[in-house]
């Protein structure tokens, strides 16, 4: 398993899943709490004193931590299990979002509907109701006979018959009063809220789940928020290595980090592990000649292109 993928996927999502209508989320604990305390110290100082400053330093502590590559996996789960109960208690529900989100994504196991549920309320006082309708009538599908079950359909703010039939009414909504973008911006961020809702809740569906992710990943893209189709693209690449489009999804991961995010190492990293793991793939002559003109311009490429036909 990929640790340092999973530790940098944990920190991009606590970090996208922060909101600034959660004022507890801009506390200045570091100008209140001294900057060496270690994670130790600073779990004691908040078991002494529980209080928005000390919850909040050991929870940008934790997320420090979540960067070490060296992590096994049990230590990463106890960390994000850690910053879940710390943000919770504190009332932090953005951070509680992000940290309970990579729990549920990290397990390998069949979702606990108890943090289903959870995490379904706190998307929805997130206003992320999308997301939290897919969470909510999964544990209807997927634990019928859960003992709070009588909570859960109340919770939920639309009408539809299933979970995938509300992903495809999302999925319409794609291209109703469009932006310059070609889309509407905001049925992009419904439709890619709940695609990823879908992969917490759904993830041994090994045919529809790997493809909702791939559309969301794609949706993503068109709206221009790079580090969430980079995310989900990760998504992909651990969770599902058969899915058909996995080889293309480690491709288009690589252009978008080199034509978007203008990270050449990286991307030619991403490139040669293509090579390597498809060599045979359709795609592998595209990712040769992308490696081969790296840093080089449009103009460039077509000056070379126009030389070798003369040639």
């Amino acid at each position: 398993m990929t640790i340092f993928r999973y530790a940098i996927l944990s920190m991009l999502i606590i970090s996208l899943w922060a909101c600034k209508s959660d004022p507890k989320t801009e506390t200045p604990s570091s100008a209140l709490v001294p900057a060496t305390m270690t994670l130790s110290q600073l779990e004691a100082n908040y078991a002494k004193e529980a209080n928005p400053t000390s919850g909040n330093a050991l929870i940008v502590s934790i997320v420090d931590k979540l960067k070490d590559a060296s992590l096994k996996d049990t230590e990463r789960i106890n960390l994000l299990q850690k910053g879940y109960e710390v943000a919770k208690a504190q009332g932090i529900n953005a951070r509680a979002s992000g940290f309970l989100f990579s729990i549920l994504k990290e397990s390998n196991s069949t979702p606990n509907p108890d943090q289903v549920f959870e995490l379904g309320q706190l998307m929805k006082s997130g206003k992320k109701e999308a997301a939290a309708n897919i969470l909510f009538n999964s544990i209807l599908e997927n634990s019928p006979s859960w003992g709070r079950i009588t909570e859960v359909k109340p919770q939920i703010t639309e009408t539809f018959s299933s979970s995938d039939a509300y992903i495809q009414s999302l999925g319409e909504a794609l291209f109703q009063n469009v932006d310059n973008t070609g889309i509407n911006r905001t049925a992009a961020m419904k439709y890619v809220n709940a695609c990823e809702a879908y992969g917490l809740a759904y993830p041994g569906n090994t045919e529809k789940t790997p493809d909702y992710l791939f559309k969301a990943a794609e949706v993503a893209k068109s709206i221009r928020t790079f580090p969430k189709s980079l995310s989900i693209y990760d998504w992909i690449l651990e969770k599902y290595p058969n899915y058909e489009k996995t080889p293309t999804s480690l491709f288009l991961k690589g252009f978008i980090i080199e034509n978007n995010l203008k990270d050449d190492k990286m991307a030619k990293d991403i490139y040669n592990e293509f090579l390597s793991k498809y060599p045979k793939h359709d795609l592998a002559d595209d990712v040769e000649f992308l490696i081969a003109n790296l840093g080089k311009t449009d103009q460039e490429i077509l000056e070379m292109i126009e030389s070798k036909k003369k040639k």
